[in-house]
């Protein structure tokens, strides 16, 4: 659900940034209708519901179980892993971030795809 302030995040595997790309952007039709991501539909979110100018998203060079060499870079790194390492941990080595921000994933779907829902935490 749309909320500003609030990024979800996900972790995973991808092979490179081809196939993450592939995995979460949308495509659009021959009319210029957009068509949702498999990432999308993996996890039942609503494209209405997602602006997909604030989807960040990286693979890194090995794995990591760490949410500080995970995030390292990504936008308000600074908010979000003192939040994160406060209340969750990582039980799985991942190379694949994808974050969706003012966006509170409240979905049934914890795992899809190579991918694991980690949390919604605030990043204000």
């Amino acid at each position: 659900m749309e909320k500003n302030g609030i990024v979800s995040l996900w972790l995973g595997n991808a092979e490179n940034i081809e196939q993450l790309d592939n995995y979460v952007e949308l495509k659009y039709d021959d009319e210029g209708e957009s068509i949702p991501s498999e990432f999308l539909l993996d996890f039942q979110i609503d494209m209405d519901d997602i602006d997909e100018d604030f989807i960040e998203k990286a693979v890194l060079d090995k794995k990591y179980d760490s949410f500080t060499s995970l995030l390292k870079d990504a936008s308000y790194e600074e908010k979000i892993i003192p939040k994160l390492l406060k209340d969750y941990s990582i039980e799985n080595d991942y190379n694949a971030v994808i974050l969706l921000y003012n966006f509170e994933y409240e979905g049934k779907t914890m795992v899809a795809n190579n991918f694991d829902f980690i949390a919604s935490v605030s990043y204000i």
